[in-house]
Parts: C-alpha cells; sequence; structure tokens
C-alpha cells in the first residue's frame, strides 16, 4: 500500500478551508425567502431611514457615475447592544432577486457589520442610534439598478432577517420629457393626475420597446400602487410616447396631514397633550375628521415623510441621538364603524405598509378610530386610508381624504433598459415631477 505523507502547512491549510465552508454554511442566506420590499422584522427596531445626506426626506436613489452616497440609520430601543450584519442584493426591476451574483454587481465584501453607532443623549428612553453609508469603503457597487438592503444578526448559529430596505442606483443615459397633466376621461377628470412623458431613443438600440423598456412610476414613493409593464403609446425613429387616459392615472387625494412635537414643553399645531408618566410621554393629536367633502386645503407638506428634530438641547445639531421616543395617539372621529373595510394610518412613519401596525381599531365610546404609534420627535406627515375587506384589498387613499386636482404630489419615474442578451435591468433615467 502507497502511503502518501503530507506536509503540516498543507494538512493546516485544508482544516482550515474546510471550517470556513462549515461556517458559511451555518450563516448562508436563504435568497429564495427573501421578499424584496421594505420591512423591519423587530419590534424594538425603529425610525428606519435611508435618504441622501443632510435630506431626510429624500428618496432613496443615487446616481451611479457620481460620488453620491445615501445614508441609512436605525434605532435599537432600550436594549443591550447587539451585532448587527449586512448585504446587498440586486433586483430585477419588479423587485425580486435578480440572476447576478454578487461579484457581478459589487466590489468588496458581500458581509460587513455595522460598526457605526451612538448611544442616545439624556433621553428617558434609552436607544443606540446605527448609521451606514452606501456605498463605502468595504463595499461599492458597479452596476445601476434596484437594490435591496438586508440587515441581520447571527444568533445560534442561524442568520436572522431583521431589515430590508430599497434603493435604486441609475445611470443619465436618455432623456425624458415628462409632465403631470389632468386625467381626461370622464371618470377621472376631478379627482386624478397622470403622468404622461416621452423617451428619446438616442443614447440606447431598441429592437423590442415593449420587451426592453420597463417604465415604472410612483406618486409619493408609494411602491403599493405604483404603475408597472405600461406600454408605449406610439414609436418612432427618434422617441417612445408613454401617454395614456388610464394606464398613469393617480387618485390625487389631498395633502398630507401633519404634526409636530419636536418641543415637549409646548403644544405645537395639532398637538392637544404632552404628559410624561414614566417612563414615557404621551402625546395626544386633536381628532382628526374626514375631509372627504371638505374644499381642497393647501399645506407645504412634504408627501408622506417624516424629519427628526428636537428642541431639547441648545445644540440641536445632533437629532439623532438627543430625539425622545414618546407614545403618538391618533384619533379619527367616525360616528359608526366601517363593517366591510379596515383603515390604516399611511406614511413613511409606519413604513407605508398596510398591516396589523398600521391599522386602526374603532372606540365605540369615544366614537373614533383610534390608534398608538411609538415614535421619535419629529416632524410627521400621514393620512387615513380605507382598505375593502374582501379579496381585492385595494387601498383607498381618498375615502377620509378627499381628492382635488390640485394637489400637490410627486411623481417618480423609473425607466428600466435589459437589452437583448442582457441578464438584468438597468435603471436608465431617474427623475422627479
Amino acid at each position: 500500500m502507497l502511503t502518501i505523507l503530507m506536509p503540516h502547512n498543507k494538512i493546516f491549510l485544508l482544516m482550515i478551508g474546510a471550517f470556513l465552508v462549515f461556517q458559511s454554511s451555518l450563516y448562508a442566506i436563504d435568497y429564495d425567502s427573501i421578499v424584496c420590499t421594505d420591512k423591519v422584522y423587530e419590534k424594538n427596531l425603529k425610525t428606519v431611514r435611508l435618504h441622501p445626506p443632510e435630506w431626510e426626506e429624500g428618496y432613496p436613489v443615487y446616481d451611479l457615475n457620481s460620488d453620491n452616497y445615501l445614508l441609512f440609520g436605525f434605532d435599537q430601543i432600550e436594549s443591550p447592544v447587539e451585532s448587527f450584519y449586512y448585504t446587498i442584493i440586486h433586483c430585477t426591476y419588479d423587485w425580486k432577486p435578480s440572476e447576478l451574483m454578487f461579484f457581478e454587481y459589487a466590489d468588496g465584501f458581500e458581509e460587513n457589520e455595522i460598526l457605526d453607532y451612538e448611544e442616545s443623549q439624556s433621553t428617558f428612553v434609552p436607544y443606540t442610534h446605527f448609521t451606514l453609508e452606501i456605498p463605502n469603503r468595504d463595499v461599492t457597487l458597479t452596476k445601476s439598478g434596484n437594490y435591496l438592503l438586508v440587515v441581520y444578526s447571527k444568533n445560534d448559529d442561524k442568520i436572522k432577517i431583521l431589515i430590508t430596505k430599497r434603493f435604486m442606483v441609475y445611470e443619465s443615459i436618455v432623456e425624458v420629457d415628462a409632465r403631470v397633466n389632468p386625467c381626461v376621461v370622464s371618470d377621472y377628470r376631478k379627482a386624478y393626475q397622470k403622468l404622461d412623458f416621452t423617451v428619446f431613443r438616442k443614447g440606447i438600440e431598441v429592437y423590442d420597446a415593449q420587451a426592453e423598456i420597463k417604465p415604472v412610476v410612483l406618486q409619493n414613493y408609494q411602491w403599493n400602487n405604483a404603475a408597472f409593464d405600461i406600454p408605449y403609446s406610439f414609436i418612432d425613429n427618434e422617441r417612445i410616447v408613454y401617454e395614456w387616459d388610464d394606464k398613469t392615472c393617480f387618485d390625487a387625494s389631498n395633502e398630507f396631514r401633519y404634526f409636530n412635537f419636536n418641543n415637549l414643553e409646548l403644544n405645537s399645531e395639532r398637538v392637544e397633550n404632552i404628559e410624561y408618566k414614566k417612563p414615557y410621554y404621551y402625546i395626544s393629536l386633536t381628532k382628526d375628521k374626514s375631509e372627504m367633502f371638505s374644499p381642497y386645503r393647501s399645506s407645504d407638506d412634504i408627501n408622506g415623510s417624516y424629519v427628526i428634530r428636537t428642541n431639547r438641547f441648545e445644540n440641536k445639531n445632533f437629532p439623532e441621538i438627543q430625539s425622545e421616543y414618546a407614545i403618538v395617539s391618533f384619533k379619527l372621529e367616525y360616528n359608526t364603524p366601517i363593517n366591510n373595510a379596515d383603515i390604516y394610518l399611511f406614511g413613511d412613519l409606519t413604513g407605508y405598509e398596510i398591516n396589523d401596525d398600521s391599522r386602526l381599531l374603532y372606540n365605540i365610546e369615544t366614537r373614533c378610530y383610534e390608534k398608538l404609534l411609538f415614535l421619535k420627535q419629529g416632524y410627521y406627515n400621514y393620512r387615513y386610508l380605507l382598505v375593502d375587506k374582501d379579496a381585492s384589498k385595494k387601498p383607498d387613499h381618498s375615502f377620509f381624504e378627499g381628492s382635488h386636482q390640485q394637489t400637490e404630489n410627486n411623481y417618480l419615474l423609473l425607466l428600466y433598459y435589459r437589452e437583448i442578451g442582457s441578464s438584468y435591468d438597468r435603471l436608465i433615467y431617474f427623475s422627479v415631477f
């Protein structure tokens, strides 16, 4: 029998390699189970934001060929500091994991730890604020398109998904002419708006426009009613036109409701009462009423978003770690409960989600729909949404708010391009109208 003797260093390297493979299998992320949406899976993680620096209400989008970046942040509430890790997944235009491997769309490490964090300063509710820049020195992105930031922890040899957050990286490849117009179809004329746009073909080779070009239109960054799969209405050698009476029509609704509790010593507009009951502040907002039959009300809202602000300190440069958390009470006055529908608080304050965490319950004694939210000091936008209980689950943005063509909404145009033979969707245009 022939015995092969292996040098000790080679045996050691093989053992290390086997150990690393074993470790990676323990902590492997199940990509097939990930839903590419904005979601927070743990109750003690609050105020999850992803936006351009110095622009909290900005959209999570940056130019691939620039030095711009996005700032991601969240708070871990009332618990010892944990180790949080993140990875970034490339997605298709309709938010499914793409076919690209990590090394095909990114330079750097697939897994990284979030190391930048600070403890809150003199707050009754203790929390740790975590921040992360995207891209950063550990990972940069090399392709445009949709991306999903995945934050997770490692416990008991398993990965636990904690946060998923969408963002986009675009290239400025084509020119687009777009404008917000009133809908002309009689059923939509009084209360609906639409985005018409023309894509100029210079800069890209298009052989099958319907298959290769995928426009997506959002109203105020609301993915739950975004317009996908929009066909073109006219095409020639120079331009592709998208003008329809119904396919990019959106309920104009009304300006968002708002409240501000950056000052815990004084009741500001729409704040009825502020009270501290150890260990929390309690903020009672004035009762809201239905605006369905009210005339249009103009206000300088921020289209459903919020900004973190506090007046607790003379130095107001660090609201992320100086702002207090409070329990905020919402009340929507309505004489009788609606049996065939549910009512939800809608806006960035609830992550634009329609679920049990944002659903209001009817109180017979007060004749109000009511909801408590645990929020960080700042200025907030919100509205009330009615969702039918039938199979359609269609949200109605105007049942409580009314709907007016004068409403100032933002419309985001995202233009995706997958040329013949390509394996991913490039984001070749982004703008807000």
